[in-house]
């Protein structure tokens, strides 16, 4: 538990699923800054001041904390977590399968699409596609019920015969979902109601190149921006559009989208967007777009693709991708960013973004079609500790000490955070084959999905 050296005061500390209550010296009820939210339901903090609270205001705080609504450990309200890194924060570690083994909450027929559910307190969200509809559900995280539906009109008609859904997923901040459909249509949708907010037809707009697979990278909020790598002409690559009317901010590059999908890095005292496009990993200003770093790193191969989302990590920043880029670690040095170690022999991601603990990146190293291979990689070195054969694609978020390995066969493993062998803990099939979008967890509770249906499973923490 962490506590908050400030003013004498008698405190509640009410966790993300209420506002937070205080009482100043004088007895006075206000609302504490969200910053100040604590990993715990509530906390009863004695100090100094207390004697000048009265008993009936305890009285009242207490039966106001008796009644209030579950805590909800950790959201999972955008691609890979609410940090962007693949990690549930704020959970604990599952218990055994043996002695208390998940339920399947609901289980749900849904459209087509690559784009991963979120979680929001207690509701579940998925993009997903029904003929030429792209089709955004908002469902009850408990029992899968519809709560509201939004749709939209989608022309997108993939060129290899490939799933023709949505890929990116969306991103949910305040009360706001930020979109992207495989076509180019940015949308902004109430959160509560499923009522448009505001559209962008970047495709018409700024000309964007569909690529091999359609507009893929996911939304990423700052601030008062919601931030879209797209691939545009006239110098709209990456572009920020005000989140509450969808105006246009900023613009950087013109570099053809990859699919990798862009994230913030706050180790500095001023924050850097990585925005990994087809052609390189641009450093940029998330304020006004100005870049600050820029590095070529991509495939010779015209046919290859970046799709792993870059990592920032205490040893640096980790990129990774398939077709002979294989894995970086890159450090900034001098005002630029310099290679610490590269190989393709290390941890090659073809789509599935690494997950980090402790030194350690555990991942999915090959090609989806040639077999890849699960492993552990040294972060600082790239210095591979073990290897996994036999599992196939896949991808992987982290609870805890424990990976939640979701297979493209639609097994789910859990395995822990071990840097000198592969433990399974348990194993189970949960989703049909074709499973390739990112799960979510949110409140022990595990949200997956294949082309044509939705699970919920209940673990016990």
């Amino acid at each position: 538990m962490s506590f908050f050296d400030c003013t004498p005061k008698f405190s509640v500390y009410i966790h993300r699923s209420f506002p937070l209550i205080d009482i100043n010296s004088h007895g006075n009820l206000s609302t504490l800054h969200p910053a100040l939210r604590l990993p715990v339901g509530f906390a009863l903090v004695h100090t100094p001041s207390m004697q000048n609270v009265s008993k009936r205001t305890l009285l009242v705080l207490f039966s106001l904390a008796c009644t209030l609504p579950t805590v909800i450990a950790g959201n999972w309200p955008q691609f890979l977590g609410p940090n962007r890194n693949g990690v549930a924060a704020d959970e604990t570690s599952v218990k055994d399968w043996k002695t208390s083994p998940p339920e399947r909450l609901w289980r749900l027929e849904i459209g087509s699409g690559f784009s991963g559910p979120i979680v929001q307190d207690s509701r579940v969200y998925l993009y997903h596609r029904k003929n030429d509809q792209s089709v955004m559900d908002c469902m009850d995280l408990k029992t899968g019920k519809k709560v509201w539906k939004y749709q939209h009109r989608t022309q997108y008609r993939d060129d290899f015969g490939f799933d023709p859904g949505p890929r990116a997923t969306p991103c949910l901040h305040e009360e706001a979902i930020y979109l992207m459909s495989a076509d180019g249509i940015l949308t902004s949708v109430n959160a509560t109601n499923g009522q448009r907010i505001w559209e962008v037809n970047a495709r018409e707009k700024w000309d964007t190149d569909k690529g091999f697979f359609g507009r893929a990278p996911s939304p990423l909020v700052y601030e008062d921006s919601v931030i879209y790598i797209i691939g545009g002409k006239r110098n709209a690559g990456i572009i920020a559009l005000d989140r509450a009317t969808g105006q246009i901010q900023w613009k950087a590059t013109s570099d053809p989208a990859g699919y990798a999908s862009p994230v913030l890095d706050k180790r500095a005292s001023s924050p850097i967007l990585w925005a990994w496009t087809r052609e390189r990993i641009h450093g940029i200003n998330p304020k006004d777009g100005k870049l600050r770093f820029s590095r070529p790193l991509r495939s010779s191969m015209n046919a290859s693709v970046n799709a792993a989302t870059p990592l920032v990590l205490p040893e640096g920043l980790f990129l990774s991708a398939g077709y002979g880029v294989g894995g970086n670690l890159l450090q900034i040095s001098n005002g630029s960013l310099q290679s610490k170690w590269t190989g393709d022999r290390q941890m090659s991601n073809h789509y599935a973004t690494c997950v980090y603990r402790n030194g350690y990146l555990y991942g999915f190293h090959g090609r989806q079609e040639f077999g890849p291979e699960f492993r552990c990689i040294e972060a600082s070195t790239g210095k591979v500790q073990w290897t996994e054969k036999n599992l196939g694609a896949g991808s992987v978020i982290r609870v805890n000490q424990q990976l939640f390995i979701m297979l493209e066969s639609g097994e789910l493993i859990m395995a822990r955070t071990d840097s000198t062998q592969f433990k399974v803990i348990a194993r189970k099939q949960i989703l049909p084959f074709g499973v390739r979008a990112f799960p979510a967890y949110s409140n022990g509770h595990f949200i997956a999905r294949s082309p044509g249906q939705l699970v919920c499973w209940k673990f016990e923490n």
